[in-house]
């Protein structure tokens, strides 16, 4: 089971917990000086290495796959949109779960990714460090001894480590507050984006939180950093969803059964629109007026199924993308309509 799909997804303010590692080989260029046949040998190098590891990875290059499968993985957070679009050769491997999963030849040589569900950053740094660990055994890393692991952006280089939470802050949204809260991140050293990191807008009331410094910090500093940070957060909206919704009992109650009459009914319907009810929804499943989806979905599973390329993946032939909003309306229904 992927950890989208975890139960706990949907229990908390928290989505998921992600820590990020960015290394590079000693003997190559980094990857924007690379040509083609550089790259293959990088490529080749760190996959033996990778087939190694304790965890079984399954291994996709994707220099000559199509953009929509492409996209898929991008939306599944497993590669970003800087490796979507790369023409140098370039993979990734990942675990059955996606828990775990590495990047070869994206804006750096490896960047190694592990994710759970929830507030278990803990786990996900433990993960991404063994993973590393492992792999510099068979890999000589380039590190210097001043500045740390070297790096192909300077904001990286240091302990090369990124540590980010998903979170569901809708209230904070609305209310404005969120605004405020994005200044104060951004003279800390943080930096708030939508859910799929640095380009992406935020869609439902959802946005990624991540550390801006590595260079100078260690990794527990930055682990303590960001998961006090985000207590504080998680803290405030709920205490304005207690607030609100005592206040705006109405409102809010009509917000949710609405959002579920349109999604159980719903015959056309846009990404943007959809995302928003979901957001509605999932606020109604964690103050328990409405049971989770049909089928064992999670609300953030239901998200990312509603993206254009996954659901082009999961409904019909890849290159025929000509009735979206219909097709998400049909998928949207079989997971929520159902008497209540």
């Amino acid at each position: 089971m992927k950890w989208f799909e975890q139960a706990e997804v949907d229990k908390n303010i928290v989505i998921s917990s992600r820590v990020r590692l960015a290394r590079n080989l000693d003997k190559f260029a980094f990857p924007y000086r690379l040509n083609p046949a550089m790259a293959k040998e990088v490529l080749q190098e760190v996959c033996e290495a990778v087939s190694g590891l304790e965890n079984r990875l399954d291994f996709m290059e994707l220099t000559s796959t199509p953009p929509w499968e492409s996209n898929v993985l991008y939306e599944r957070h497993l590669i970003s949109r800087h490796m979507a679009e790369k023409t140098l050769p370039c993979g990734i491997a990942y675990g059955e779960g996606e828990n775990l999963s590495i990047m070869i030849n994206e804006e750096d040589h490896i960047r190694i990714q592990a994710v759970f569900e929830g507030n278990n950053l803990e786990a996900a740094y433990k993960k991404a460090m063994e993973a590393d660990n492992a792999l510099g055994q068979d890999l000589d890393y380039a590190f210097d001894g001043d500045f740390g692991f070297l790096t192909s952006c300077p904001t990286n280089t240091g302990t090369g480590l990124r540590a980010s939470y998903m979170l569901h802050i809708p209230f904070l949204e609305s209310t404005g507050m969120l605004k405020a809260q994005a200044e104060m991140l951004t003279k800390t050293g943080f930096a708030i984006r939508g859910a799929h990191g640095e380009g992406s807008s935020p869609r439902g009331g959802i946005y990624q939180i991540s550390n801006q410094i590595t260079l100078g910090k260690s990794e527990d500093e930055i682990i303590t950093a960001i998961q006090r940070l985000v207590e504080q957060i998680a803290d405030k909206e709920a205490h304005l969803r207690t607030q609100l919704t005592k206040d705006l009992n109405a409102e809010v109650m009509d917000a949710i059964w609405r959002a579920h009459g349109i999604l159980a009914n719903c015959r056309k319907i846009a990404l943007d629109e959809a995302m928003k009810l979901l957001s509605d929804i999932r606020l109604g499943i964690m103050m328990g007026i409405l049971p989770p989806p049909m089928g064992g979905h999670t609300i953030y599973s239901i998200m990312t199924n509603i993206q254009d390329a996954t659901l082009q993946a999961i409904t019909m032939p890849a290159d025929d993308a000509r009735h979206l909003e219909i097709l998400r309306a049909d998928y949207l229904r079989q997971c929520f309509n159902r008497p209540l």
